[in-house]
């Protein structure tokens, strides 16, 4: 199958909160001191969402002719509208007026901040009219993949929408030269269980041509973020979205929603980079430090 086309429509939607609180919550969104790094974390969210926006073709300066001159036609272009959501000015404003009219910020009114989350996937699989592909993405995380979206169309084509892609998320742990801590482990069997049966190498497939890719079915379905295609969009409309069930109201909006309806797959743990994405505000790290290493089989490739 070509991974190509000739635009792709993407609508994404990011429930945004902030409020810095005397005592860690367990979100960043909240944890004392962290106004500075949540405020990079959005700001590299959102700079990086707006740069999978892709046109054919693009311009080249020539300064010598004093021109601009045409590059050739993309492999494919993306339309890209995103749409911020906040609730009770708790938010970081200035990193949202950096962006201006690039983004749609919508301010909501909610007794319980902790329904943003489910108030924005809401907003986003009800949106009309239905994008070819539909992003929920947590205010935190660094897409640096400029194929993301075309892998995304590409899988959902593949499968014939049966399985939704979801990315691992890492975090560069501090002083060790670039390694990386891959943050969405095993969850507990029993617990995963209940929704899915985990299974390693349910397919495989080439990308434009690439390398052979493994998909896991995989143990831990969380990304902090999903993407459906339109036909999806139509599927998940005909049951009741959740608003609980996996975790919290947070993690019910990133996973239970395409959990609850298709298959999660995930890369091969090998082939982890085919479809990565950076946890922006690092919260993980310190367990390298009071965690020991335990080696494991070899993972699937």
């Amino acid at each position: 199958m070509s991974a190509g086309f000739p635009c792709l429509r993407v609508r994404a939607a990011i429930p945004h909160f902030f409020q810095e609180g005397e005592q860690a919550s367990g979100y960043g969104s909240g944890a004392p001191g962290a106004r500075l790094a949540r405020s990079l974390a959005l700001a590299r969210c959102l700079g990086a969402l707006l740069d999978q926006r892709r046109a054919a073709p693009d311009l080249m300066l020539d300064i010598g002719r004093r021109c601009l001159t045409s590059s050739g036609g993309m492999p494919h272009a993306v339309q890209l509208e995103v749409h911020v959501f906040t609730t009770g000015g708790h938010a970081l404003s200035e990193v949202l007026a950096h962006f201006g009219p690039e983004i749609h910020v919508h301010a909501v009114e909610l007794n319980d901040p902790r329904q943003l989350a489910l108030i924005t996937r809401d907003w986003l699989i009800a949106a009309e009219p239905i994008a070819d592909l539909s992003l929920y993405l947590e205010d935190d995380l660094v897409i640096a993949d400029p194929l993301f979206f075309a892998k995304q169309h590409w899988f959902t084509r593949a499968t014939e929408g049966r399985a939704v892609l979801m990315p691992h998320r890492h975090e560069a742990i501090p002083g060790r030269g670039g390694q990386r801590l891959l943050v969405d482990g095993p969850l507990r069997d029993g617990f995963i269980r209940r929704f899915a049966t985990p299974q390693p190498a349910v397919a495989r497939g080439r990308f434009a041509g690439g390398p052979e890719i493994s998909f896991d079915r995989t143990a831990n379905p969380h990304a902090g973020l999903f993407c459906l295609d339109a036909a999806q969009v139509e599927r998940r409309r005909q049951r009741t979205l959740p608003n609980a069930g996996f975790i919290g109201p947070l993690e019910t909006a990133a996973t239970l929603t395409a959990l609850e309806v298709f298959e999660v797959w995930k890369p091969a743990l090998a082939q982890r980079s085919f479809l990565w994405v950076e946890h922006g505000h690092p919260r993980f790290t310190a367990y390298a430090d009071r965690f020991v290493i335990q080696e494991q089989d070899p993972p699937s490739s």
